[in-house]
């Protein structure tokens, strides 16, 4: 996951999504980054599961890594098509995919389990944005220290990692839609998870200051035709990871995909 305190090449930070292939063959593992984010978050999870032998990819959906104009005319069904015909794509030569998401990245990949069943073989799902906060204290607190925060503050670096979107105050009006994209795929999401019959372990942090563990009450009670399990953090926030909390995420995902 996202690396909390490592400041060294913010400035030199790109986007691109990466593949590298693995010796165990047929299986793959697949990261969808969030609403805003970026594949980079993925570094250190993607080289623990190349470590172990398994093919990865990391996607880049469409209207990040862009300009902000870009971003703003993106819609929740350029989103999820693309992830489908990713899947599609990789499912020719990977007979198991597992599907690596966080925050929205598990709303497309929970819609994805849906559409191919048979290819992918198990969703890790880290802070599943099935009901969010709109505002609390703590989030006031943390968007104080992602814009004013000094050079020093490991929640600044994680949060400019974290996003492959610029968000200057000056034209923020530019994400009122794609605000409206990502409940339009929320809300569709809630709608489905009845279908899902796909292994699911979901990670959720009582810090986190997007989404609110009533998604995780959420997928506990609505997620009835799958085999679902749940790691609880206490000190990550929605895109801050501290490296024992991201040792748990390693060790949680490592454990699932075998």
């Amino acid at each position: 996951m996202i690396i909390g305190g490592d400041k060294s090449d913010e400035n030199k930070l790109t986007h691109e999504p990466r593949f590298e292939s693995g010796p165990i063959d047929g299986e793959i593992v697949v990261f969808i980054h969030g609403y805003m984010g970026t594949p980079r978050q993925f570094d250190n999870l993607a080289g623990a599961v190349h470590l172990q032998g398994y093919s990865y990819k990391t996607l880049l959906l469409p209207g990040h890594s862009v300009t902000l104009k870009e971003f703003s005319e993106s819609t929740h069904t350029a989103w999820q098509e693309y992830v489908d015909s990713e899947i599609a794509c990789i499912s020719e030569r990977y007979s198991k995919i597992w599907l690596v998401g966080h925050s929205m990245g598990c709303l497309l990949s929970l819609n994805a389990a849906i559409k191919f069943p048979d290819k992918i073989c198990g969703i890790f799902a880290i802070a599943c944005p099935l009901k969010i906060i709109y505002f609390s204290l703590l989030a006031y607190k943390v968007q104080i220290k992602k814009r004013f925060g000094g050079k020093n503050s490991i929640i600044k670096s994680a949060y400019v990692k974290f996003s492959s979107v610029p968000q200057p105050i000056s034209l923020i009006w530019r994400i009122i839609k794609p605000n409206f994209e990502f409940l339009k795929i929320q809300h569709k999401t809630k709608k489905i998870l009845g279908q899902v019959k796909t292994p699911i372990t979901g990670i959720f942090s009582k810090k986190d200051e997007v989404v609110s563990m009533k998604s995780l009450k959420l997928m506990q009670s609505e997620l009835r035709n799958c085999d679902f399990n749940s790691v609880l953090l206490y000190e990550s926030l929605h895109a801050y990871y501290p490296k024992h909390e991201q040792a748990m995420i390693e060790q949680a995902l490592l454990g699932f995909i075998r």
